[in-house]
C-alpha cells in the first residue's frame, strides 16, 4: 500500500507529501475526525514514506524495500503503536517511548510513534506527553489520532500540526467497497450512502446485514400517512429500544428524504441513495414542498442529538413522528 492506494484525504496527502520533499516534517501531529475514515491508515504510510530506502522515490513508500516491507507486517522497529489499555492510555505507555526517544531511531531515519485514540489518554499520560511536546527531540515524530480532539488538553493540540479529516465523499467509500471487497456497485452505493463517510461503518453495516432491517424501515416509511397515526407510529416503534438500531433507522429514514430533495431539484435517479426506490422518491418529491424535506432532515437530526443525551427515547421518538410531513 502507498499514498495511492488510500481512498479520499487528497489534500492531507499533498500537504504530507510537501514535508517530506521539502524535509519539514513537523515534530507532532493530530488527526482529527470521525472514526474509521483512515486516519490511522494514513499515519502508517506517512511513516512509512519518512523511512522508505529508496531515495529516488521521495514523495511516498515504495512497498518493496526492506524498510516498506516491514512496515506492512507491523514489525518495524521504529514504528510504534500506542492504544488504550483498557478504557485509559496510562503514563507507563508514555513514559516508555519517552526512554526510547532518547535513542536515535533503531534502523531508520525517523522513529514513528503513534498513538490511536489519543483522547483516551488520563491526565498523567497527557501531561507526561506535554512534557515530549515541549522538548521534542530529533529524528521522532508523533501521530496522535482522535475522534474526539474536544476532549484533550488545548495545551497538547497547540502543540501539534492538526490536521482535521472531514467524512469520505460518498464515491470515495463505494470506490472502496467496489474495488476492496467485491461488492455490486449498487449495494456499495446504499452502504456508502448511509455510511456518514465512513469506511468503517459500512463495513460494520454490511455485516449486520442491514438491507432486511432498510427494507423494513422503508416499507413502514412508504406506509406511513399524516391522518393514519397508528401508521406514523408503527414506524418509529420498529425502531427498537437500541441506540444503534435507532441511528440506523433514522439514517435510513433521513437519506430518502436526502434523495427526495435531490431528486426534486436535478431530477436525477442516479446519483440517489436509495435508487431501488425511486418511484418513492419521486413521489416524495412531488408530494412535499423543499422546504418541508429540509424540515424533515433537521428534525431527524436533531431527534438524535436528543437521543444521544439519553432522554426517554419512545417519547422523543413518538414526537418526531407525528412532526413528520410524510
Amino acid at each position: 500500500m502507498s499514498f495511492l492506494n488510500i481512498y479520499g484525504h487528497e489534500r492531507q496527502i499533498a500537504i504530507l507529501k510537501k514535508a517530506i520533499v521539502q524535509k519539514r516534517v513537523g515534530h507532532a501531529y493530530l488527526f482529527s475526525g470521525i472514526s474509521a475514515t483512515g486516519k490511522r491508515t494514513l499515519a502508517c504510510e506517512f511513516a512509512k514514506a519518512l523511512n522508505c530506502e529508496q531515495s529516488d522515490n521521495l514523495q511516498d513508500a515504495c512497498g518493496k524495500c526492506s524498510s516498506c516491507k516491514k512496515a506492512q507486517h507491523s514489525s518495524h522497529a521504529d514504528m510504534i503503536f500506542i492504544e488504550a489499555d483498557g478504557q485509559f492510555i496510562r503514563i507507563n505507555a508514555i513514559r516508555e517511548i519517552q526512554e526510547r526517544m532518547k535513542f536515535k531511531p533503531f534502523e531508520g531515519r525517523w522513529r514513528a510513534v503513534i498513538i490511536d485514540d489519543a483522547d483516551k489518554m488520563n491526565d498523567p499520560a497527557a501531561n507526561a506527553l506535554l512534557k515530549t511536546l515541549e522538548e521534542p527531540s530529533a529524528s521522532n515524530i508523533l501521530i496522535l489520532i482522535s475522534s474526539r480532539p474536544y476532549s484533550m488538553p488545548a495545551t497538547i493540540i497547540s502543540r501539534c500540526r492538526h490536521m482535521r479529516f472531514n467524512p469520505l465523499p460518498a464515491h470515495a467509500v463505494t470506490r472502496f467497497l467496489v474495488e476492496q471487497r467485491g461488492m455490486d456497485q449498487q449495494k456499495s452505493s446504499l452502504l456508502a450512502g448511509l455510511s456518514g463517510g465512513s469506511i468503517g461503518r459500512a463495513l460494520d453495516l454490511d455485516q449486520e446485514d442491514i438491507a432486511d432491517y432498510r427494507a423494513e424501515i422503508m416499507q413502514l416509511l412508504m406506509n406511513a400517512r399524516k391522518e393514519d397515526p397508528i401508521s406514523l407510529l408503527n414506524l418509529v416503534s420498529n425502531l427498537g429500544p437500541d441506540k444503534k438500531k435507532i441511528k440506523q433507522g433514522l439514517d435510513i429514514i433521513s437519506s430518502c428524504f436526502r434523495d427526495a430533495l435531490i431528486f426534486k431539484e436535478t431530477g436525477k435517479n442516479e446519483i440517489l441513495i436509495n435508487q431501488d426506490k425511486s418511484s418513492f422518491i419521486n413521489e416524495l418529491a412531488q408530494k412535499l414542498t423543499g422546504e418541508q424535506i429540509l424540515q424533515n432532515i433537521f428534525l431527524i437530526a436533531s431527534v438524535w442529538e436528543t437521543i444521544e443525551l439519553n432522554v426517554n427515547k419512545t417519547l422523543t421518538l413518538e414526537t418526531m413522528a407525528f412532526k413528520l410531513k410524510v
